[in-house]
C-alpha cells in the first residue's frame, strides 16, 4: 500500500553564513569580508556557495558548488542561521536569483546582497531560520560567530 519512501523523513540541509577574510587595500585598510550563504549537510561535507562576485559596476549573483567551508584559509567567521528540506532548495536558489545586484550605489556589496537574500527566505514553506537570528543584526552576529577554523 505504502512504498518504502513514504516513511522516509525529508533530508533537512543546513544554512551558514560565511565570511571570508580579504586582506587590505593598497592603503593598508581592513577590506571588508566577503559574505557567502552556504547550503550543505555540515561544514564537513561539500555545500554550495551562494554569492555575488566581481566588484562595481560588475556584481553578479553566481553560485558555486563543492565548496568545503572549513577548508578555505581566508574562513573568518561562520554562522549556522537555518535549515532548509532537500526538496525546498530550489526554492531558495530561485529567491536567490531574483534578489537585486547594486551595481551604482558604492556602499552596496556582498554583504548586502546576503541580507537580502536571508530575508527573502523569511516565511518560505521548508525553510525555517533559527530563533533568535534577527536579519537587521546579522553583522553583528556574524562578526561575533566563533572562528570557524576551530570547529
Amino acid at each position: 500500500m505504502f512504498g518504502l519512501n513514504f516513511f522516509k523523513r525529508p533530508q533537512a540541509l543546513q544554512i551558514y553564513i560565511a565570511a571570508y577574510d580579504r586582506g587590505l587595500d593598497a592603503a593598508g585598510n581592513q577590506k571588508p569580508d566577503h559574505w557567502a550563504i552556504i547550503i550543505t549537510k555540515s561544514l564537513s561535507h561539500a555545500g554550495t556557495a551562494h554569492h555575488v562576485i566581481h566588484g562595481h559596476p560588475l556584481f553578479e549573483y553566481r553560485p558555486r558548488d563543492d565548496v568545503y567551508v572549513l577548508k578555505s584559509q581566508s574562513l573568518a567567521h561562520v554562522l549556522h542561521v537555518g535549515k532548509v528540506y532537500e526538496k525546498d532548495v530550489k526554492k531558495v536558489e530561485d529567491i536567490f536569483e531574483k534578489v537585486q545586484v547594486n551595481n551604482v550605489d558604492k556602499e552596496w556589496n556582498c554583504q548586502n546582497w546576503v541580507i537580502e537574500a536571508i530575508m527573502g527566505c523569511i516565511g518560505v514553506s521548508g525553510v525555517s531560520l533559527e530563533k533568535g537570528i534577527k536579519v537587521e543584526k546579522l553583522r553583528e552576529l556574524v562578526k561575533a560567530a566563533s572562528d570557524g577554523r576551530d570547529m
